[in-house]
């Protein structure tokens, strides 16, 4: 409304400045999006559970043992209904919101002669796919360079590392790129590059649960509501292991083992990480899932050896020690009955591996 935008403006600028904000909006073309929208929540709606999430899925609570690689790969993770809400445009009493409360500090504008601020006005004054790539790597660069002594995401240096004010500045070039959806159409195909701030924003909001001397709020929901953001526009690039734990952290097992094997089935040829990724699926699955995950897991990574998909020399042996762990994961939740039932796969794949 305008009253609110007048509100917000004077914080920074004078009330004619902030009269004249309003006048100028009302002359853009861009659509209108009501301040309580929540971008990109697939179909528009919020399950009430994590066995909804896999009923919404599959149509019941279980993993389809009929399910195949290609068959998951079909589903776009953007339009799978999950039991989190994701972002609301505007929320001034929370930080459960696309809006940053601060604005860019100039620490991270100024860094590298002006790159981020530069790069800024370049998209504004043409806001081209490209051009918001170069201001969003500029302000990624920017905060978190061992050489800006004004970095706030140095997440592994606790004597450097400024938990809130990285949240708030991932915040701020994600809010960016949202604004470019709105403006562009929600069904952009922008580079996966552009959407992992999101997943940055959910990374600051993770490892602040490290130090509670300088806690952001909700934590566990900023961690899962951010990172499925970017992980469900890129599922082959990021660990599953984090996306799955900030789902898993809210009790929702059957969203965290999707995420697992549907990162597993996206992941490039050779890649070393679906053995991780399978992991992860055994360990983050209900003990009724249990059995089926860890086949189709297992069958995935089959399919891939026996086309000569396999990882490098070097990554060999750590995937046969992760193709056990996932074993002595599986068995601490099968039935004693069920307990041999991976190992005729598991002794293929161990000499596919060894070949």
């Amino acid at each position: 409304m305008d009253t609110t935008i007048i509100r917000r403006a004077v914080k920074h600028v004078d009330t004619a400045t902030a009269r004249n904000i309003v006048a100028y909006i009302a002359t853009l073309s861009a659509p209108h999006i009501d301040e309580n929208a929540r971008l990109f929540q697939p179909r528009e709606t919020v399950l009430n559970s994590d066995v909804d999430f896999a009923i919404a899925l599959f149509g019941r609570d279980a993993w389809p043992s009929d399910l195949t690689t290609a068959g998951l790969q079909a589903i776009d993770p953007r339009t799978v209904q999950v039991a989190i809400k994701l972002p609301i445009w505007s929320d001034e009493k929370t930080n459960l919101d696309w809006m940053p409360d601060t604005e860019l500090p100039a620490g991270i504008l100024d860094y590298n002669g002006g790159l981020a601020a530069a790069s800024i006005a370049g998209y504004r004054a043409s806001p081209t796919k490209e051009n918001l790539l170069r201001a969003v790597n500029a302000i990624r660069n920017a905060d978190h360079a061992t050489a800006n002594a004004s970095a706030p995401c140095l997440l592994d240096d606790p004597t450097r590392v400024k938990y809130r004010e990285c949240f708030e500045v991932r915040r701020w070039a994600a809010s960016l790129v949202a604004l470019h959806f709105i403006r562009n159409g929600m069904n952009q195909n922008l580079s996966g590059e552009t959407e992992d701030i999101w997943w940055d924003v959910g990374n600051a909001a993770r490892r602040s649960k490290a130090d509670p001397s300088v806690p952001i709020a909700n934590p566990n929901e900023n961690w899962a509501a951010w990172m499925f953001l970017g992980w469900s526009f890129n599922p082959s690039t990021h660990s599953s292991s984090y996306t799955g734990e900030g789902f898993s952290k809210l009790g929702l097992s059957h969203h965290a083992t999707f995420i697992a094997l549907r990162t597993e089935v996206a992941r490039p040829k050779n890649s070393a990480s679906i053995y991780e990724d399978y992991v992860n699926a055994v360990r983050f699955a209900p003990s009724g899932w249990t059995l089926p995950v860890a086949t189709f897991a297992l069958r995935h990574i089959s399919e891939r050896l026996a086309s000569g998909d396999r990882p490098s020399l070097a990554s060999i042996a750590t995937a046969i020690t992760q193709i056990y762990s996932g074993l002595t994961e599986a068995n601490k939740k099968l039935p004693v009955a069920d307990r041999g039932k991976l190992e005729p796969i598991i002794a293929q794949i161990v000499a596919l591996l060894g070949q």
